[in-house]
């Protein structure tokens, strides 16, 4: 990839990030209470500075971190957010744009970080072109067009089932023959339009070797980065999504994973530590597997911070296993580091890293050994725009799965279904797999469930690397579902934050296997 297009990716990526912080602090001054919305506004500053060490950018990369600084006292409660120092903040926020926007661009930053640490004796600067429009890429033109292109093909596509059900109940021959050829010429559109989109992993991938360096340099640590994209490609929309969450996990493997060269001395191992990240199809979705070869995640570190931070009692963390103990990790602000560096130590990471994964379908599994090293798999859809579903039905209501999510589906005797303690369980493939009502979680009701019946639907669901077993009323059948997205609004934690519209015109929700086993 051209240093051009390496250019063209950091300026939208940072601008997006820009644009989040001037928003959110908007929010934060009218409610300075709201952590969610420190957490944002930090987590943006972050990814920014990080994202502008990777390029060079080295006047970009201190503002950011003295806007991190500042953010970072506010969170500890040692300074308030009065309204000095946020029109202060927005004043760094104006020139850090116009420095993002153009590269050639010195500024003598001293009087604005005089500016964050003495709020109140505001001096006047020259950002007469903080008001001027932000000059995005083409490539955002461009991908807006192909959006809408491929959001045409999703409405396309309901029309024509639509279409297929009328013929299919009162259609001649001849009109079952012009639509098989019109679903055919669909479906090429609809690969077309979505092939446009595809970028290779590698795209990203070539970016990290400097980011590791870089990163394994400051701390006086050698670190070796294998690499294996095997020609995968994904769509630019997923692609942009992941970036930032790969940047954290490689920045805290060489940070927190990886010993320095006298630490491995005296473990046995060589000086050098190693990161492997390779990138693979797991039917119809990708993983993307992170490993290292460091001292891997101490989790009793991990439950005394949790405990710290009051996040869970002492004795939660006696109860607590290896795998619920990792996913305190996903918590905003909890951090093991020892002390605060311009590459972690403040919180920042996790989070960011399952958030961005989840919001485009996918899932993150956390393994560690201690003394042999990390693996996060990441495992994330093709598109997000159009995936295959199986429809079923609850409680008289018609849900769709993703059949990424999918092991199989089983008809069973419901006397086959155990107890143990207190949960309900069946034997599948020699493992004991629990089950979940999913009726009771949604709250709609069990009108159709009833213990005594002599057979039980499930369908068998992988999430995390663990299999569940959905206990639903019955199949239908599986077909291709355009994805709608519900309102900006939905929480994270939601059930549902997908729909899609059947063949009838009814709205059928999207369950995430994800979130229902979790609740």
């Amino acid at each position: 990839m051209s240093e051009n297009n390496y250019r063209e990716l950091y300026v939208t990526e940072a601008l997006e990030h820009v644009d989040i912080i001037n928003q959110t602090l908007l929010k934060l001054e009218e409610n300075p209470d709201k952590r969610e919305h420190l957490d944002q506004i930090f987590r943006s500053a972050h990814t920014v500075k990080g994202m502008s060490a990777t390029m060079g950018y080295d006047q970009t990369k201190e503002l950011c971190k003295n806007l991190e600084n500042i953010f970072d006292k506010i969170r500890k409660k040692e300074t308030k957010l009065s309204s000095n120092l946020a029109s202060a903040l927005f004043k760094c926020i104006d020139i850090l744009q116009q420095m993002i926007n153009d590269e050639k661009k010195t500024v003598n930053l001293k009087p604005y970080f005089n500016m964050l640490e003495n709020p109140d004796k505001l001096v006047q600067l020259d950002n007469s072109e903080s008001m001027s429009p932000t000059q995005l890429p083409t490539i955002r033109v461009k991908m807006s067009d192909l959006d809408s292109l491929v959001n045409l093909v999703g409405e396309l596509t309901i029309s024509k089932m639509k279409l297929d059900k009328i013929v299919s109940e009162d259609g001649t021959g001849k009109s079952k023959h012009a639509l098989m050829e019109l679903g055919s010429m669909i479906t090429d559109l609809q690969y077309q339009s979505m092939k446009i989109r595809l970028v290779p992993i590698d795209t990203i991938f070539k970016r990290f070797t400097r980011v590791v360096r870089d990163t394994a340099t400051s701390l006086g640590k050698k670190v070796e980065l294998h690499m294996d994209g095997s020609k995968i490609e994904l769509d630019r929309t997923v692609l942009d999504a992941i970036t930032e969450p790969l940047l954290h996990i490689l920045r805290n493997s060489v940070d927190h994973g990886i010993e320095n060269p006298s630490e491995r001395k005296t473990s046995g191992k060589q000086e050098k530590g190693n990161i492997w990240i390779s990138a693979y199809h797991a039917g119809e979705q990708i993983t993307i597997e992170i490993k290292d070869d460091g001292k891997g995640i101490d989790v009793e570190k991990v439950k005394a911070k949790a405990i710290e931070n009051g996040i869970i009692s002492k004795d939660e963390a006696i109860e607590l296993s290896e795998d619920k103990t990792l996913d305190l990790l996903s918590i905003p602000g909890l951090s093991t580091a020892k002390e605060v560096t311009d590459i972690s130590g403040r919180g920042v990471g996790m989070d960011v890293v399952i958030n961005r994964v989840k919001d485009v379908g996918g899932d993150v599994l956390i393994t560690t050994k201690k003394g042999e090293g990390t693996t996060m798999i990441l495992t994330i859809p093709l598109s997000v725009s159009i995936i295959g579903g199986l429809l079923v039905n609850v409680s008289n209501e018609k849900y769709v799965l993703p059949l990424s999510s999918i092991i199989t589906t089983l008809k069973i005797a419901s006397n086959q279904i155990k107890s143990v303690h207190g949960l309900d369980v069946i034997e599948f493939q020699d493992k004991i797999v629990p089950l979940v009502r999913v009726a009771e979680i949604l709250e709609i009701g069990n009108k159709t469930y009833n213990k005594n019946q002599n057979e039980t639907t499930i369908v068998i669901v992988e999430k995390g690397g663990k299999q569940h077993g959905l206990i639903v009323d019955s199949l239908e059948h599986k077909q291709e579902i355009v994805i709608k997205k519900l309102n900006s609004s939905a929480d994270s934690t939601d059930t549902f934050t997908n729909a899609t519209i059947l063949p009838d015109g009814r709205v059928a929700l999207i369950l995430d296997p994800g979130l229902i086993v979790r609740r």
